[in-house]
């Protein structure tokens, strides 16, 4: 059975684009998968343990070991060991797979994914062991997205992503049990202490695909920015061709491709174009996409449409202004392929990685780094040695932390550094971005998402260095003034935050956020889960104020009044994830 994990070629090719492409858009760039409901245990096969239930929220204690607290409700599928315990097996069966789910682990909790009775992906808390560091602390969910290769005589895992990062060379992850019967199924085991999933989401993949037939081109001499002026112009030369690619046209002109195309299944396709100048697909004589005139070969534009199983007029044109024409599809368990040739992709540089090492002190390195789909221009990243932070230098506040190695600075100091990118190497936690210190009316006004603010933009801005030459931004807004401090934890599991806010009994109606997420939890020992369990604040302080969670469209947010009492109020808290 032929898949996405079998076209190598097409896999890097399209990975190339993907990542030259956020660099100036959002990403849209997959179909979406299919939920595995978790109402109840219907979409497993029967048996008799009861260590599996459905819950609706769970919580754990990274402090001690095996405890699992399940909440009444669904939506949540628990595992607690019991004299009976046994594995978990899918009534879903399939060939080639992308599944991917949250989980949350009890302390020193592990389990097991297995794929057709054979592969197996091994899951332990390894937090905070060495060459862990994609590893969460126990009592927080992770995320595990792995792939897989179904097919007969070519069965195997091609990837596991941990929490983003690539951990499938990492020992003893994945496991080979040869003896066991095949079977089409995947399965669940329970190793040690309890541990909970979530979100299972999957794409099945078939044969299928989309099928050019009868091509013919056509050249027409010059650029043109509207397809439709063809219809004035002689034809330079034309002829038949079996290949879709930029190449069979001439540079500096305008190449016509025309023939029939075969959809093999009704539903949603997704294209992704990429053309080095104008582009346009036609299918059935209704334009699919176009590149809007781009000239920009790293970028890749997106388009979902529904189509119909049949045959269909197919028309493509390109301007060729740059040599790169490239489109690729989704569709109903269809995964990326290719339409143009790899021939006919324009790659742009390529670098090897160029690892930022941190030494004998905090290495502090600006430029920009991605921030969700998005580029910040205003990125400092600091590196400790075991953890690692971005700021935002604009809305001055924390943009993401990650633990292990620094950032890949390869796109900054090889060639001519143009996209100045710096690549975290390490699983990313981000924050919301929003600045630390804003300016509110009321209790409930609107928490503002930029430095720019009715009250006037942060003034004063920078940072200095401390005697361990540990960085320290600055800045104010209006006349009260921050100054904000990280340092690495003694235990490595996180950072330590020192805020000092002066000439706080000038101004009120100020606060400090300090967190941001759909939802954060009072903890038993008072410290927080922020953004449904994706990291700790702990040991959190606040002179002479009182921190609250409060609701603001949509989300929760951990806030602290700006004293009024003192001209300097200290905040210190612990960042652990």
């Amino acid at each position: 059975m032929q898949s996405f994990f079998q076209f190598k070629i097409l896999s890097i090719l399209i990975l190339l684009v993907i990542s030259a492409c956020s660099f100036a858009q959002p990403l849209a760039s997959e179909l979406e998968s299919e939920l595995l409901p978790l109402s109840d245990l219907s979409h497993f096969q029967k048996l008799s343990t009861t260590s599996w239930q459905i819950a609706g929220n769970v919580s754990a204690s990274r402090h001690h070991s095996g405890r699992l607290t399940p909440v009444e409700g669904k939506g949540i599928l628990t595992y607690t060991p019991s004299s009976n315990s046994a594995p978990l097996v899918s009534k879903l069966e399939f060939g080639d797979i992308d599944l991917e789910f949250d989980f949350l682990l009890s302390r020193q909790a592990g389990f097991s994914v297995t794929l057709h009775n054979q592969h197996q992906i091994n899951i332990s808390d390894l937090w905070m062991k060495s060459g862990a560091d994609a590893y969460k602390a126990a009592g927080l969910w992770q995320h595990l997205r792995i792939q897989f290769v179904g097919s007969e005589g070519n069965k195997k895992i091609e990837k596991v992503l941990l929490n983003g990062q690539d951990v499938i060379q990492q020992d003893d992850i994945i496991h080979m049990q040869p003896a066991n019967p095949s079977t089409k199924t995947f399965s669940i085991n329970g190793k040690t202490g309890g541990f909970a999933i979530r979100n299972i989401h999957y794409k099945t993949f078939g044969t299928e695909k989309i099928v050019l037939s009868d091509l013919a081109f056509k050249v027409y001499n010059g650029l043109h920015k509207n397809p439709d002026t063809l219809n004035l112009l002689p034809v330079k030369r034309q002829g038949k061709t079996d290949t879709l690619s930029h190449r069979v046209g001439d540079r500096k002109s305008q190449l016509v491709f025309d023939g029939m195309v075969d959809i093999p299944a009704t539903g949603e396709y997704l294209f992704s174009l990429t053309a080095g100048g104008g582009a346009w697909l036609y299918i059935d004589n209704k334009q699919v996409i176009s590149n809007n005139g781009s000239r920009d070969f790293e970028r890749a534009f997106y388009k979902r449409t529904n189509l119909k199983k049949g045959k269909y007029p197919f028309k493509l044109v390109y301007s060729n202004s740059d040599e790169c024409l490239v489109l690729h599809y989704q569709g109903p368990q269809i995964p990326w392929q290719s339409l143009t040739t790899a021939s006919s992709m324009r790659l742009s540089e390529h670098f090897e990685p160029l690892e930022y090492q941190v030494k004998d002190k905090p290495a502090l390195q600006r430029g920009f780094m991605m921030h969700g789909e998005k580029v910040n221009p205003y990125t400092a990243a600091v590196g400790f040695g075991a953890n690692n932070y971005a700021y935002d230098m604009h809305t001055y506040n924390l943009l993401a932390v990650w633990h292990g190695r620094f950032i890949d600075v390869a796109n900054m100091w090889r060639e001519r550094g143009e996209k100045q990118l710096e690549i975290p190497l390490g699983a990313k936690l981000e924050f919301s971005g929003k600045p630390l210190l804003a300016r509110l009316k009321e209790n409930t006004s609107t928490w503002p998402d930029s430095a720019q603010t009715s009250d006037g933009v942060f003034t004063l801005r920078g940072y200095s260095l401390d005697d361990k030459q540990v960085p320290v931004f600055s800045y104010a807004l209006q006349d009260v003034k921050v100054e904000d401090k990280m340092t690495q934890l003694p235990s490595h599991e996180g950072l330590a935050r020192q805020l000092k806010i002066q000439n706080a009994n000038k101004r009120k109606h100020y606060y400090i956020l300090l967190a941001e997420g759909r939802f954060i939890e009072t903890l038993a020992d008072s410290s927080y889960a922020v953004d449904d369990k994706r990291y700790y604040i702990e040991k959190l302080t606040v002179n002479n104020a009182v921190a609250t969670i409060r609701k603001n469209n949509g989300v929760q947010q951990l806030i602290v009044p700006v004293s009024v009492s003192t001209p300097v109020q200290t905040i210190q808290y612990n960042i652990v994830w």
